[in-house]
C-alpha cells in the first residue's frame, strides 16, 4: 500500500470511523450486563471459573484503559502536526 497516496485521507477517515463505531458499540456494555445476570445463577462460580473470570475481566479492563490512552496519545500527536482547515 502506498503510504501517502492521493486517497490517504479517505483511507484514514474510513479507518478512524470504523474504529470509532466499534468502540461506541463496545461501550454499550450489553455483553457485560448479560454476564452480570448469568453469574448470579446458582452454582455458577467454581474456584476455577472464578479465577478465569477475574483474569479475563482484569485483562479486558487493562486493554480498555490502554485503548483510551492510545487514542489520547494519537490525538495529541495529531494536534502537533495537523492544521485546522
Amino acid at each position: 500500500m502506498d503510504h501517502c497516496g492521493p486517497d490517504h485521507i479517505e483511507v484514514l477517515d474510513k479507518k478512524i470511523t470504523a474504529l470509532s463505531d466499534a468502540l461506541a458499540h463496545l461501550g454499550q456494555g450489553t455483553t457485560l450486563k448479560e454476564l452480570l445476570r448469568i453469574i448470579r445463577f446458582p452454582g455458577y462460580t467454581t474456584p476455577a471459573e472464578f479465577a478465569f473470570s477475574v483474569a479475563m475481566l482484569d485483562s479486558m479492563a487493562h486493554q480498555a484503559r490502554m485503548l483510551e490512552q492510545m487514542g489520547d496519545d494519537l490525538l495529541a500527536a495529531a494536534k502537533q502536526v495537523g492544521q485546522e482547515g
